[in-house]
């Protein structure tokens, strides 16, 4: 079999999985679910490591495009959350504000914004919890119900139609960056073939793709000298997902202490500025209530945290999340301030892995990690050379068996394997990483 033939079967198998995995399978079939991603997986590294489109770079992104396109008419099988998602558009296209009220206290009042019933109502996963969506996702949501009113599958094409825009301005912004790195052009496939990225953000609507979107032209932007747009763009995606945020202390040196202080009332003041049709007191208070029960109550395919939950029932004989989900969360901010602090090179690329490696630490930290979260490292993971992330978004997807029984239960022996594998491969590639700069050293002297 020729090459050419190769590269179409290769495709056609990627497409025909991934169909199968969006349009036929329930999030209830945990088996088929792993199978699916499984298969997947092995066609994605074949193409990495055979560099089977190496010499068709535009062939193969037109692929991926092609893969996140067929998806459009799928209704998220993976996730529920697009229900909220709707549900606060209904509220921002009717010109209420989603972040004065909780569903089930709406159901309560005597509000009445059109679209927002007892039959969308009974789809949402957290009814009792205030809207933690940020303003930038808020706008999309809003217009989406604005064109679309009630209809749950058209707003599920609209928002896809965006979130499909976000990805396709990520791929080229990663192929730029990649072209000033010198990089093997070929290295932006780790993101566009990457099959959790294709079925979380094109499948199932997950925010990180405007997220990644804008911390990616932010970088690229930054890159380019113009600072003050690159801190718009940063703003952009703080107000897509407030997880950026824990990049910027990686700015500090590099931009000196003017100048990023400038930065980050720049970043500050978009993200404000998104807000302002949301801003009231009430709003604000909410909005934070509804970060913090995420910390004190959320858990889910934790690692760190779940060890220390382990540890408190034995000394306390209770759930300490209260206490251990706000240490967590300190615990992540303090080492990646140390990881900046200690930052020996002041480079592109180490920036790139210094954001690898917060996201890392966020994430090891954290009291719940779905597995959409692993998507914004696949896409630093272009150029920080580092592979342990693509290791995790393959096992990453054993969290899915929680969701075999009502109510959902955790098997926590396989949240222990996912940890246990991703961790091996972590330590195993750092060690080695550093291993190699040891005997480059040692060689200059011999």
């Amino acid at each position: 079999m020729g090459r050419s033939a190769i590269q179409a079967t290769v495709a056609v198998l990627m497409l025909v999985g991934l169909l199968w995995l969006g349009y036929f399978t329930l999030r209830s079939d945990f088996l088929q679910v792993f199978l699916l991603f499984l298969a997947l997986f092995i066609l994605y590294c074949l193409v990495l490591w055979k560099k089977l489109f190496n010499d068709k770079l535009r062939i193969a992104l037109g692929i991926a495009v092609l893969l996140r396109l067929s998806l459009l008419f799928m209704t998220p099988n993976l996730s529920d959350d697009y229900f909220r998602f709707i549900w606060d558009g209904l509220f921002v296209a009717g010109g209420r504000n989603p972040f004065l009220m909780t569903p089930s206290a709406y159901i309560d009042s005597g509000w009445s914004v059109p679209g927002a019933d007892l039959s969308l109502f009974r789809h949402l996963n957290s009814p009792d919890y205030y809207s933690v969506y940020p303003p930038f996702c808020q706008y999309i949501f809003g217009l989406s119900a604005r064109i679309c009113g009630a209809n749950i599958l058209a707003n599920v094409i609209l928002i896809r139609a965006f979130v499909l825009a976000a990805e396709v301005g990520t791929l080229a912004l990663l192929y730029k960056i990649g072209q000033r790195l010198r990089m093997p052009p070929d290295a932006i496939l780790i993101y566009a073939l990457n099959p959790l990225v294709i079925v979380e953000l094109a499948g199932n609507l997950h925010p990180e793709a405007f997220m990644i979107f804008f911390v990616v032209l932010a970088v690229y932007l930054l890159m380019k000298g113009r600072q003050s747009l690159s801190a718009v763009s940063f703003g952009l995606s703080v107000g897509a997902k407030l997880v950026p945020l824990i990049f910027l202390p990686l700015l500090i040196r590099r931009l000196g202490r003017a100048r990023s202080m400038a930065y980050f009332a720049i970043v500050g003041g978009t993200f404000v500025v998104l807000f302002l049709p949301f801003l009231t007191a009430t709003a604000i208070f909410n909005y934070l209530t509804g970060l913090a029960v995420y910390f004190r109550l959320f858990e889910f395919n934790a690692s760190v945290y779940y060890l220390g939950r382990w540890i408190g029932y034995l000394i306390t004989g209770y759930n300490v999340i209260a206490f251990l989900g706000p240490a967590m969360a300190a615990a992540a901010f303090i080492s990646i301030v140390l990881l900046a602090v200690r930052e020996k090179t002041l480079t592109w690329v180490s920036l790139l892995r210094g954001m690898l490696f917060c996201g890392t630490l966020y994430l090891i930290f954290s009291t719940t990690v779905h597995p959409w979260y692993i998507t914004p490292l696949i896409a630093l993971s272009v150029f920080a050379g580092y592979r342990y992330v693509l290791v995790w978004s393959l096992f990453v997807v054993l969290s899915y068996s929680s969701y075999q029984s009502q109510p959902y239960l955790e098997n926590l022996w396989l949240v222990a394997a996912e940890y246990v594998i991703v961790g091996a491969c972590m330590l195993s590639e750092m060690v080695n990483i550093k291993w190699n700069d040891l005997l480059r050293k040692w060689t200059r002297y011999v």
